[in-house]
């Protein structure tokens, strides 16, 4: 884990390829462990997640143990970018419902 608990931990970094554990999210039920084996570890002493053999994971697995994070703590980053979980825009703000531009245009 990392040393300042607010940040996230840095599993993987290979070819801007990023993936990310935030401590703060991860309740230890172990999906990532089932979605990709061998990969994605569970200590079982400390409840850590680790990711090992990572020069043998491929791109398909990490994503597959991310998608399978029930509480989305793990993030993949390419280049920088967030790519998983995706970041959604929100639905409230500036942006008119469709009932409300027909009651405009009566």
């Amino acid at each position: 884990m990392s040393e300042n608990p607010t940040e996230s931990e840095i599993l993987y970094e290979k070819d801007g390829v990023v993936v990310r554990l935030d401590p703060h999210r991860c309740v230890a039920n172990a999906k990532c462990t089932t979605a990709a084996p061998g990969y994605y570890v569970l200590d079982q002493e400390t409840g850590y997640l680790t990711l090992e053999n990572g020069d043998m994971v491929t791109i398909p697995q990490l994503f597959a143990g991310a998608r399978a994070c029930p509480t989305q703590a793990i993030t993949i980053e390419q280049h920088g970018r967030r790519v998983f979980p995706q970041i959604l825009t929100p639905m409230w703000g500036d942006a008119k419902r469709d009932d409300e531009g027909e009651d405009a245009a009566k």
